[in-house]
């Protein structure tokens, strides 16, 4: 068969469906409520995340994978008879997921380049997707990180909150940040910088404003151009079919997917959330063979 294997981790948020089809390889990670821990997708699926959130009494925690799940991931690819691996994950700045990888990538059985992608949620399933098609078509390891890296370099994400709460208490925002918008109660914007941090790009005072000008970003960063798009949301639909509606009115779409936000993002973002993440046509096409 030979080959090379795309391998990423559950902050994509892509769905099952789609990353079983693709043959992308999914390594998991936990989150906790109190003493209780689970695998997120495996042994907690997200509608249950979902159920036990809303009436858990303390915000849940996350962690990284355990070792085993690279260790199998990496053997599944050499045993499917794959010559090589390609392990997208999530930021080294909101994670230690890409640390784990590169320890079981020395151990693996076969070549495994790992890459810190500086992405996470919806950016993330657009470099692993961007990633699967090169390989597929034959691409070498060279060649299928830099699809994922042509999609970290140009991609927009934008995601908008409820609250600030849950990404201050997982000390993924410092507290200054987040204290600023509780006291001013409003919908804060949040975006991925360029080394792969979570910080509030904006604050608008309604959901609609904040719709509103999240499709005015991705416009900017669609610049004329069609644009490959995930929207995410954590039980948000409604709020995720509005997004869609302005973004239909401003962009040319050529990809779209509609997921929700699994159990690990969800624990950052907290119920509610909606967001986007947009690349360029011509960014993912710069990256292919």
């Amino acid at each position: 068969m030979g080959g090379v294997a795309v391998v990423t981790d559950s902050t994509c948020d892509l769905p099952h469906d789609l990353t079983e089809s693709l043959g992308i390889r999914v390594v998991p990670l936990s989150v906790s409520f109190g003493a209780e821990s689970y695998i997120a997708g495996v042994t907690l699926d997200t509608d249950a995340f979902y159920r036990r959130l809303a009436v858990a009494s303390r915000l849940p925690t996350t962690s990284q994978p355990a070792p085993a799940w690279f260790e199998e991931a990496y053997a599944d690819a050499r045993d499917d008879g794959c010559d090589a691996v390609v392990s997208l994950h999530c930021s080294a700045a909101l994670s230690g997921t890409v640390a784990l990888a590169r320890d079981r990538a020395r151990r693996a059985p076969l070549p495994v380049e790992v890459v810190d992608t500086r992405l996470v949620g919806g950016a993330l399933g657009l470099a692993a997707i961007a990633a699967h098609r090169v390989a597929a078509t034959g691409g070498s390891v060279a060649e299928v990180v830099a699809a994922a890296e042509s999609v970290s370099r140009s991609q927009t994400s934008l995601i908008v909150v409820d609250t600030l709460d849950h990404l201050r208490r997982g000390g993924r925002l410092t507290g200054a940040q987040a204290a600023v918008g509780t006291a001013l109660k409003v919908k804060p914007l949040l975006h991925l910088t360029d080394d792969g941090r979570v910080e509030v790009r904006e604050r608008t005072r309604t959901w609609s404003r904040a719709l509103a000008r999240v499709a005015e970003l991705v416009t900017e960063a669609a610049a004329g151009r069609p644009v490959d798009v995930v929207v995410v949301d954590a039980r948000a639909r409604e709020r995720a079919e509005q997004l869609w509606a302005q973004l239909d009115a401003h962009v040319t779409i050529r990809e779209r997917l509609a997921t929700v936000i699994g159990p690990i993002v969800g624990t950052h973002v907290g119920p509610g959330a909606v967001g986007v993440a947009v690349v360029p046509v011509d960014a993912v096409t710069a990256g292919s063979r």
